[in-house]
């Protein structure tokens, strides 16, 4: 599918703030999500209708808009009925999901885990139009500790549309879940036939389609593969519709948790390495040294 020219995009914007969906509510229309203020408090973003429309002739978005608004609507007001059904159910069902706390109702989601500065890990329901975050009731209600177990394993069914890789570096995109993948990393590189990661991975999540990666083995490597992800992934985040992150993130060798240690402040389509801003945690900085020994 392909992505939306900003006059497109700001079209899109137009129409969700003019849709009939929203008659008796008050909303405010952000860059990549919509926010309704009253009476609900919800907030949702504009991945499906971007999907729902970019493959259409302009004489149909206003129709395609408005009834995926209806959808999502009904969907967050009346909540989804697999929800009230058995556990077992709710555990085949559910992923567990990146999400950036900048712009989330975070009261909805004090179950929500940090798994880097600003990166939280929910719980989400995939349906053919939008993706359904799951509340504090509803994970409550079905066990936080069984539906996190099972939203992780769940994400190894979401296999990449396309892998490449060069230079060391790794991308895989696809699905709305595979940045989530970086959640299950040891499987994603038993994937690609990585077979070891003694100095750990450097790796991005620039938006929820995107993961890209490099496994560290010396300095030189580690040192352009930190350029070259922070450089994609300020261009992925700058141009998709729905971003989690431009940070480049270190996971160090079985650790869950991700330390940023470098993105890229200027112009993502200049030279490699120009520009590139490090913020080197020490454990990370002792393993450049080392690695830098080993060349």
């Amino acid at each position: 599918m392909r992505t939306l020219t900003t006059n497109e995009h700001e079209r899109l914007r137009n129409l969700v703030r003019r849709s009939p969906a929203f008659i008796g509510m008050k909303i405010v229309v952000h860059d990549d999500q919509v926010e309704v203020v009253e009476p609900e408090d919800l907030t949702f973003g504009f991945s499906p209708l971007v999907d729902a429309v970019a493959d259409a002739p302009a004489d149909q978005w206003p129709g395609l808009v408005d009834d995926c608004l209806r959808r999502i609507l009904g969907a967050l007001v009346n909540g989804s009925p697999e929800l009230d059904g058995p556990t077992e159910q709710v555990r085949e069902r559910v992923l567990a999901r990146l999400r950036p706390a900048e712009g989330s109702p975070v009261d909805w989601w004090h179950y929500a885990r940090e798994v880097a500065p600003g990166l939280l890990v929910v719980l989400a329901l995939d349906h053919p139009d939008h993706v359904a975050i799951l509340s504090d009731d509803q994970v409550e209600r079905h066990g936080g500790d069984d539906l996190f177990e099972a939203g992780f394993g769940n994400l190894t069914r979401q296999l990449p549309d396309t892998y490449t890789t060069g230079d060391g570096l790794y991308v895989l995109s696809g699905g709305d879940f595979v940045a989530s993948t970086v959640l299950i990393m040891p499987w994603v590189l038993e994937a690609v036939e990585v077979t070891d990661r003694p100095h750990g991975v450097l790796v991005a999540m620039p938006d929820h389609q995107n993961l890209i990666f490099h496994v560290l083995r010396d300095g030189a490597g580690a040192r352009f593969a930190l350029a070259e992800i922070a450089r994609l992934a300020a261009e992925y985040h700058e141009d998709s519709p729905n971003p989690v992150s431009p940070h480049v993130y270190w996971m160090a060798p079985d650790a869950g948790y991700l330390q940023p240690v470098a993105h890229h402040a200027g112009d993502a389509t200049g030279v490699i390495g120009q520009d590139l801003v490090t913020q080197f945690p020490p454990d990370f900085a002792a393993t450049l040294d080392d690695l830098d020994r080993m060349n």
